[in-house]
């Protein structure tokens, strides 16, 4: 007589119910990194349109497989896709970051003026998200804050999310310098 395994119970983890059939695949990675790039696109044109809105200098971007950076006036945007390492999820985590400050520098740097040149004050943090992912599928994408059991955000809703803090942000350091002190 052949003997059959009991059903295993799906694993419960610090992540949540067992998220790792879709997440951990190959598959995943690809969904993941285009995820990414959706969501960092979004941020960079609604940036412009804030920028826009605001009469502001275009925003400063940089981008990068697993990073974006937006600088909007005297505030910053920061988002990192981390997939990498013993304590992240499966699908990854996302950081995302408002600062008060310079992140994305201007390329002006001239070596033999150091002297002349005023260095900016350190960015400060002024809102931090971290978000961790669910999917089944491509179709199921969404980003959570505060782990799975809260509400799940595609990536062109999340871009709304961190934006409408960045806005945030930006009307609040109009208010509080309405005069920038130049950088150069």
């Amino acid at each position: 007589m052949i003997e059959h395994a009991a059903p295993v119970a799906p694993s419960e983890s610090r992540f949540g119910p067992d998220r790792t059939n879709f997440l951990t695949s190959h598959r995943a990675q690809s969904v993941g990194a285009r995820e990414f790039t959706k969501l960092a696109e979004s941020l960079v044109a609604l940036a412009k349109r804030a920028a826009t809105l605001n009469s502001a200098e275009p925003p400063v971007t940089r981008l990068s497989p697993d990073r974006c950076i937006v600088q909007l006036g005297p505030v910053a945007l920061t988002v990192a896709h981390i997939r990498v390492g013993n304590d992240v999820p499966p699908g990854g985590q996302l950081l995302a970051i408002i600062w008060n400050g310079t992140i994305a520098p201007r390329g002006d740097h001239v070596p033999e003026r150091n002297g002349a040149r005023r260095v900016p004050p350190p960015p400060v943090s002024v809102w931090e998200e971290s978000l961790v992912v669910s999917a089944a599928a491509e179709s199921s994408w969404h980003w959570h804050p505060n782990g799975i059991d809260s509400t799940g955000y595609t990536s062109p809703e999340l871009a709304e999310r961190c934006m409408a803090q960045l806005q945030s942000a930006f009307e609040t350091a109009l208010r509080d310098n309405p005069e920038p002190a130049p950088l150069s």
